[in-house]
């Protein structure tokens, strides 16, 4: 690949495209090394060259129509000289375009629940981790500024990217799958050599489960659900130093510590798996929901049953309630019709108000300035947090105390929908917190071009790992 720009940045948004829950900031490094060779407004004026030359035959047409021959001698020579330079910059346009222009929303391949979605199969994930473990290694030698940050991922797809076999019939009970005593011994290895403590106690929780002799293959369903949903995972809990803080009330972020919800933990038995479908919601009525649970809980928890969600890292989205600490902008919903005041944050994300953004121009947004809003804000490390909008589950849990959910709007939480329409998969944005459709247990999706003044913008500070799969 050598330093060449544009061969390193298509690196990295290929890269960015296989490892989705670091991809901003792959788009992010990428970027830098872009904008010397093509600028964002070198792009844009090459994108309208494009149009221009597009148009110009339509105009040479007219002129020789009516006769105009010094006409038609100048357009023809204009749209050939035009024609010349958008076949030069022809490689950097499309590699600019990947990384200006992004749009789309890439769901992580080896996220084991999503593998309906992603179309990704087990026998596609070998050859797929050899490939993004070559190009980590490429790039952490031909870009030695994030040699650190390219040798990490390296490592977590070395000794934790999940390979298996494809689920195998189980002539025990339920047609269960089962898992290689052997196999977790070997990885459970693998990952004490790595330090990785995370992924030790996660294979830890498989030994009770797993059957000597078994045909590899993924953890088989330990609830009538089908496949067991992951671990809850560890606190994601922080000491803020003094000087975030202070730059964080700034910009309009506090402060928040949750704590760690067992009882909301428990549903996650319940939450959608690929052997589920339509049928759950004639069983939702039997869930039981902690002692004292609102009514509105059981809508909340039907959402989370009957369709897939995965959050804007591309990975599942299905909430650990472990103790954590966050950033959220705490201000109060709006009413009907009120436009909240503009913010420091908003500023500097570029946002003209919050009412009425579409997802599609958010994600833009945070993929431009996330980042430099986390490092140079902030004080922050982007490889550990994340800006994203509100996630529901911190929404949910914060809300009660901050007195959301009691006006008729919706939030823009992080995440989408996922659906599947015409054998194509559709992602629809995640929004809630509508008093008129449950308040704080309202969870839909709307389109992600979807601008409807009832949308309101509200972001937070998160760990990056709550949002890893695996």
């Amino acid at each position: 690949m050598g330093t060449d720009p544009i061969s390193l940045v298509s690196a990295l948004v290929d890269a960015g495209s296989v490892d989705t829950m670091y991809r901003d900031l792959y788009l992010g490094r990428a970027r830098t090394l872009l904008s010397p060779v093509m600028s964002l407004e070198d792009f844009h004026r090459c994108e309208q060259q494009q149009a221009t030359l597009a148009e110009l035959p339509v105009a040479v047409a007219r002129a020789l129509q009516h006769g105009n021959w010094p006409l038609v001698k100048e357009l023809s020579q204009r749209t050939d000289a035009l024609k010349q330079v958008v076949t030069d910059q022809a490689k950097r346009l499309e590699t600019a375009r990947s990384v200006y222009a992004v749009t789309d929303v890439k769901l992580d391949p080896f996220c084991d629940s999503l593998r309906k979605f992603t179309r990704a199969t087990a026998k596609d994930l070998p050859a797929l981790r050899v490939r993004i473990v070559e190009q980590l290694t490429t790039l952490e030698q031909a870009d030695v500024p994030w040699r650190d940050f390219y040798a990490g991922r390296r490592a977590a797809f070395q000794t934790r990217a999940p390979i298996a076999s494809e689920p195998a019939p189980d002539s025990g009970a339920s047609g269960a799958t089962g898992v290689s005593a052997d196999t977790v011994r070997e990885a459970a290895a693998e990952a004490l050599k790595a330090g990785d403590m995370k992924r030790l106690a996660q294979l830890a929780d498989l030994m009770p489960t797993v059957r000597p002799g078994a045909s590899q293959a993924v953890q088989g369903p330990t609830t009538a659900t089908g496949q067991s949903p992951q671990g809850a995972g560890q606190d994601l809990v922080t000491a803020w130093s003094s000087d975030t803080l202070t730059h964080a009330r700034q910009l309009g972020l506090a402060p928040r510590h949750l704590e760690p919800r067992a009882d909301l933990a428990s549903l996650r038995q319940y939450a959608w798996t690929p052997l589920a479908d339509e049928s759950q919601h004639s069983t939702i009525k039997r869930v039981d929901l902690p002692s004292g649970s609102p009514d509105g809980l059981r809508d909340r928890v039907e959402v989370l049953m009957v369709h897939p969600l995965a959050n804007s890292g591309g990975a599942r989205h299905l909430p650990a309630f472990v103790a954590e600490d966050v950033l959220v902008e705490d201000f109060p919903d709006p009413a009907e019709g009120e436009q909240p005041a503009p913010s420091p944050l908003l500023t500097t994300l570029e946002l003209p108000g919050r009412r009425g953004l579409t997802r599609e121009a958010i994600e833009q947004v945070l993929l431009t300035h996330g980042t430099r809003v986390l490092e140079k804000e902030l004080g922050l490390d982007p490889r550990v947090f994340r800006l994203v909008c509100m996630p529901s589950d911190v929404h949910f849990r914060l809300g009660e105390k901050e007195g959301w959910g009691r006006q008729p709007c919706w939030i823009h939480f992080d995440g989408y929908l996922i659906r599947t329409v015409a054998g194509q998969v559709k992602l629809q944005a995640l929004v809630g917190g509508d008093t008129r459709y449950g308040g704080l247990y309202d969870l839909l999706g709307v389109g992600r071009d979807y601008d409807s003044d009832r949308l309101v913008a509200r972001f937070a500070v998160v760990h990056r790992e709550r949002m890893v799969a695996w």
